[in-house]
């Protein structure tokens, strides 16, 4: 009966953990883009352009995902040395430090102080892999297994959804003057500091340590280099990274689109977020299985790759807010039918004790798309649609490799 409770506290701990980590990404995407753009704030000088400040903003969102890339094999391979507890300990504390240097960062408008604070928070995001893993210890049985991780996919839905419309609203300074862009990292911050408590005297160990396990710090790219030699699904590999690169300068440009054409403030982004949310929601659990109860996977991927592609290009010719917010609900419920799908393509290829190296390396091209799209969402802002016209290409490129690659 006690090795049942401590086993059920350490899972409600990692559960937490997963909430906070999740809800601590997403409080920040109603922030950065009105924060960056803001001629009002001392971030940058009054005579650097919008589209300087957009550029800068793409190189700034960059961090965090280019951070994770590297960070997360890292802190995996601490774990595996070190033990589970001792490395969430760590990087949770690590991030309590992190997210409240970021909130004293934008309070003092220190540009430099804030893409130190952003990118250490990037590689210490990285134990979300401990989470994952520490699940599975904790699953006696592939039955349990599929619920926990069920319950984990409910929770990073319902995370995006409350921390991105909380952080749109705590940075609102309509609200009153305590609200402002700050307020939602010392939220982070402190949600944080209870999690550290939570799994320290909490989460008990359910990994094996093994001394004898040795760092790799190009780990990531090492997994890209795997890719390209894996034959059977390198053809995936490429599929599954330009739709992934797709979808996040979608994600992470529709704030700039909403405030620089539509004068959207915090706020009423955060609703925004919070709309994709339960569009992601929906494409991932309701239309996915309506969807697959009449057509094979394979076919339902097609049909989703050709949409979003059409989609996507729609919102370079809309002026009317509220149906750029139904195309673009609609690309995110195709994302949210896709992605998995994608997944599910590339584990279905690999043999059984593969499945831990293909996923892992599916894992390292997501973190790579992620860290390269708001770059290039960036460096090629000539005029407000641009960064979508390159979202477009690229799910165009990806449904040439599907259909010319005879998956």
């Amino acid at each position: 009966m006690k090795y049942l409770r401590k086993e059920k506290l350490s899972l409600a701990s990692i559960f937490f953990t997963f909430f906070v980590d999740n809800l601590s990404w997403s409080i920040v995407f109603p922030v950065f883009a009105p924060f960056f753009i803001d001629p009002s704030n001392e971030l940058f000088s009054s005579d650097v352009s919008i589209a300087a400040r957009t550029t800068i903003l793409g190189v700034f969102l960059m961090s965090f995902p280019l951070a994770q890339f590297f960070g997360a094999p890292i802190i995996g391979e601490y774990a595996d040395r070190f033990g589970r507890k001792k490395s969430l300990v760590y990087t949770i504390f690590f991030t309590v430090i992190f997210f409240g240097l970021t909130a004293y960062s934008m309070q003092k408008e220190m540009l430099w102080l804030l893409f130190i604070s952003r990118f250490f928070t990037g590689i210490f995001s990285g134990n979300l892999s401990i989470c994952l893993a520490s699940v599975a210890d904790l699953s006696s049985n592939e039955k349990i297994r599929i619920k926990n991780f069920g319950y984990l996919a409910v929770i990073a839905g319902l995370s995006f959804i409350v921390g991105a419309f909380i952080g749109g609203k705590l940075s609102d300074p309509d609200y009153g003057a305590f609200f402002n862009p700050a307020l939602p990292f010392w939220v982070a911050m402190g949600l944080a500091f209870i999690n550290l408590l939570f799994v320290a005297f909490a989460f008990t160990e359910t990994g094996k340590v093994d001394p004898s396990v040795k760092f790799d710090f190009l780990h990531g790219i090492h997994n890209i280099q795997k890719a390209l030699r894996t034959k059977k699904i390198k053809s995936i590999y490429a599929i599954y990274f330009l739709f992934m690169f797709s979808w996040n300068i979608l994600l992470q440009f529709t704030p700039v689109l909403l405030v620089d054409s539509f004068d959207f403030d915090n706020s009423e982004i955060g609703d925004v977020a919070a709309y994709m949310g339960v569009c992601w929601a929906l494409g991932s659990s309701y239309v996915t299985r309506f969807m697959l109860k009449r057509f094979a996977p394979i076919k339902v991927l097609e049909f989703s790759l050709l949409l979003f592609t059409v989609f996507c290009s729609t919102i370079l010719f809309l002026k009317e807010i509220n149906w750029v917010l139904i195309v673009i609900g609609i690309c995110v419920i195709l994302t949210g039918v896709a992605w998995p799908l994608c997944t599910n393509l590339i584990s279905s290829r690999a043999d059984k004790d593969m499945q831990g190296k293909v996923l892992g390396i599916s894992q390292s091209m997501q973190s790579l798309a992620m860290a390269i799209s708001p770059l290039v969402g960036a460096l090629t802002y000539f005029y407000m649609g641009f960064p979508f016209l390159i979202a477009v290409l690229t799910s165009f490129m990806a449904g040439l490799f599907y259909f010319f690659a005879r998956i």
